[in-house]
């Protein structure tokens, strides 16, 4: 079960569109796209995200459980990095 982490709180996962690798964005025709990103990427490589947030709606960070804080290191970046998703 996925949850989903927003600027209000924790809320449940209503994302029916799935989900895809990095690679998605080499085809600047699709938009609104769910994208995986792994916990453990550098913070170095969310630079070259910032010119396709506007065609990414969700973002999934997996936690390899409730004790590993880089998913919400990663997330807490990509919000400074101008990230706000379908909803923002």
């Amino acid at each position: 079960m996925n949850v989903i982490v927003t600027d209000a709180g924790f809320c449940a996962d209503d994302w029916t569109a799935g989900f895809d690798g990095l690679d998605a964005l080499a085809d600047p025709g699709r938009r609104d796209l769910g994208v995986d990103l792994a916990a453990d990427l550098l913070p170095e490589a969310l630079g070259a995200l910032v010119r396709d947030f506007d065609r990414i709606a969700v973002i999934r960070i997996p936690f390899a459980s409730f004790a590993d804080g880089r998913g919400f290191t990663l997330a807490r970046l990509l919000r400074l990095l101008g990230f706000r998703g379908a909803q923002g």
